[in-house]
């Protein structure tokens, strides 16, 4: 019996071990193939968006870097010609318009409002891979069960130029407000008369930064509404004024002001008489930080009349030492450096009317003469630097051609040459091509040209700096220098297209204050930037000397991945121009290019750097003239003004505010005129 239960026994223990160890060898297996199985569909996403992705309504997942930059790409170019939606409440109802966030140029468009499609391809494919393999593929498993909405993050605006752009469109439905004044009628006899003062009735929309933002985060079409009106009460009122009126008579008695100034060199003293006809017509109020009312003179105004009278005679320019190289190759010295002097206008001003004001507390005491206040600037490059530079060898040259460029164009493009020519620039130093073109002004030298701005055509200056920026680019290439900054231009310009084949790609643009074009001089002495422009052939070089450490560099000919067809004609009817009259940019098609920088220092392994450029399409621009009178108007309705609820909200409130203030002022303009009967 004992024998029989002991096989029984034994038995059951060898068949208990072998169950177990089956059981945890397939446990075993199947984690392995479920552990496995999820690494290699987590690893079927590295390149990609994880699935379930949506921007707006928009699927994304499994989307590649490349179809992810050329959705992106393309969703902005819609969404730049869509424009963005206005509505503006008018006194005959509310007027539906489309704004469209980008100037147009003769040769480019600057974007108001883009996305940075690089930087938002980049955060894109990272989404959801921070973690280790093993928890990546969960969160990778559980957004393509449960999805995820994402938002594009890297939008700019440029507020300032967006701002502009809609109080074109909104100033003729406003009334400004406007504070009483002293108009002084006659200097001999002394007369004057006070003017009332007019509430303002203006447009809020302060809030079109956010709306713009995020519509465009959804890549959707942004619908902005300027509805909302708000009462701005004048500072200062007819009844302030006569609190001070008396004290005018002694502010005119005494007298002009004299402005001098001492030649540092010769120590001659030339004097400015500010008469009592000037400060009649530069007299204004202001309230003090303590809220009391003041004469004053307006800042612009003598901000000009110093800058037109005065820095003119006393301003001169601190000048760079520069250099050029000779026909047989040796630097030779062409322009000395030397120290400048420039009038600080804003601090001359204060003076000025720091004076001024003592008129409104004082009879006696009052200073009648103002020292004009200067500054000494350096040159960045002075003549006893440039010794033994080590410039001695050529480095490289940049081509462009500007053939067919028209006048003013071709004016601005000699000026810029001529600024840039003979600079230098130190090791570790960094170019800026703005830097050194501006200031971008009549008085700096440059013409202006036709541009299209929202629903208006308006001169602005300096058209062709973008040929420079090209051409610059070039350049720095050719000589091995590190790039910095540099962005393609918006569209397909003949002028920029590369001169290996024909093809654009190999561009840079520049547009105060950005984009830039920047490099920098990584070699380890000073580099000398010579320009020349051959004006038969309408042709740039610009060579860069200085000493060779051994570097080579070139670039590829630019490649076209595709060509954008550009649409039908865009119609922008506008009241500035006449009735019928029509006034056309033409038509530009779009193209995604790149090419390679390939550069090898000495003793350094070889750097490649790819430079892709995405040129938006462009369709034919019409600006049509309508008759004002004709303007289509819907009749107000403000619940379809505010899309959501919490706009709505917020639209009530400011509706009462308003109403709120418009009773006080009609209460004070009444206690005013009941005052005035008494």
């Amino acid at each position: 019996m004992k024998k029989i239960k002991k096989i029984y026994t034994d038995k059951l223990m060898r068949f208990s071990w072998r169950r177990i160890w089956v059981f945890v060898i397939s446990v075993a297996v199947i984690v392995g193939i479920i552990f496995f199985g999820t690494v290699l569909y987590a690893r079927g996403y590295d390149g990609k968006v994880i699935p379930g992705i949506t921007i707006g309504n928009i699927p994304i997942g499994g989307m590649t870097e490349q179809q992810l930059k050329t959705f992106l790409q393309d969703m902005s170019d819609k969404l730049l010609n869509e424009g963005v939606g206005l509505k503006i409440e008018t006194e005959k109802g509310v007027k539906r318009t489309t704004l469209y966030p980008v100037i147009v140029t003769e040769d480019k468009t600057i974007e108001l409002l883009y996305i940075d499609v690089e930087k938002e391809v980049e955060r894109l494919l990272q989404l959801g891979k921070a973690q280790d393999i093993f928890t990546r593929a969960v969160v990778i498993l559980r957004s393509r069960i449960n999805g995820k909405e994402e938002t594009i993050s890297h939008i700019t605006l440029d507020k300032e130029a967006i701002s502009d752009m809609l109080q074109s469109y909104i100033e003729p439905y406003e009334t400004q407000p406007k504070d009483a004044e002293i108009i002084i009628e006659s200097v001999q006899p002394f007369s004057y008369d006070i003017t009332e003062e007019v509430v303002g009735n203006t447009y809020d929309y302060a809030n079109v930064f956010h709306v713009l933002h995020r519509d465009w985060s959804r890549l959707q079409v942004p619908t902005l509404s300027a509805f909302v009106k708000t009462v701005e009460v004048p500072e200062i009122t007819k009844q302030d004024i006569e609190l001070i009126v008396d004290r005018l008579d002694d502010v005119f008695n005494t007298g002009s002001i004299v402005l001098t100034y001492t030649h540092p060199q010769t120590a001659s003293v030339e004097k400015w008489t500010i008469s009592i006809t000037h400060i009649a017509k530069w007299l204004t109020l202001f309230k003090d930080e303590e809220n009391v009312l003041v004469f004053h003179l307006d800042k612009e105004l003598v901000e000009n009349y110093i800058k037109e009278h005065i820095a003119n005679t006393i301003d001169v320019p601190a000048v760079d030492a520069k250099f050029s190289i000779g026909d047989d190759g040796r630097v030779r010295e062409f322009q000395t450096s030397r120290p400048g002097v420039r009038v600080d206008v804003e601090k001359t001003y204060d003076v000025i009317n720091n004076v001024f004001m003592q008129r409104t507390w004082h009879d006696e005491g009052v200073a009648k003469s103002v020292q004009i206040i200067t500054t000494h600037t350096e040159p960045l490059v002075r003549t006893t630097e440039v010794n033994d530079l080590g410039i001695a060898e050529k480095l490289g040259s940049g081509s462009s051609s500007y053939a067919g460029s028209p006048k003013n164009r071709r004016r601005n493009i000699q000026n810029a040459v001529e600024k840039l020519h003979g600079i230098l620039l130190a090791p570790g130093e960094e170019f800026s091509t703005i830097e050194h073109t501006q200031p971008y002004t009549v008085e700096g030298g440059y013409l202006p040209e036709l541009v299209i701005k929202g629903d208006e055509l308006k001169p602005e200056i300096g058209g062709g700096l973008c040929q420079i920026g090209t051409t610059l680019f070039r350049m720095a290439m050719m000589s091995g220098l590190e790039i910095t900054e540099r962005r393609n231009h918006s569209l397909v310009v003949g002028y920029y297209n590369d001169r290996s084949n024909g093809l654009p790609g190999t561009d840079a643009t520049i547009y105060e204050p950005r984009p830039d074009f920047k490099f920098k001089n990584d070699t380890t002495h000073h580099i000398l930037i010579q320009t020349y422009n051959d004006t038969k052939k309408q042709e740039l070089v610009f060579t860069v000397w200085g000493t060779h450490d051994g570097r080579t560099a070139t670039y590829s000919p630019p490649v076209v991945e595709r060509w954008i067809p550009y649409g039908e004609t865009r119609i922008v009817e506008t009241t500035k121009l006449a009735p019928g009259e029509k006034e056309c940019q033409h038509a530009f098609r779009g193209a995604d290019a790149h090419f390679t920088y390939t550069r090898t220092l000495l003793g350094q392994e070889t750097e490649e750097r790819l430079f892709e450029s995405h040129y938006r399409p462009l369709p034919e621009i019409c600006l049509l003239g309508i008759d004002p009178e004709e303007e289509i108007v819907e009749e107000r309705d403000l619940s379809d003004a505010f899309g959501d609820t919490q706009d709505q909200e917020g639209v009530t409130e400011n509706i009462h505010v308003v109403k709120v203030v418009e009773e006080k002022v009609k209460e004070e303009k009444i206690e005013k005129e009941e005052e005035s009967v008494e």
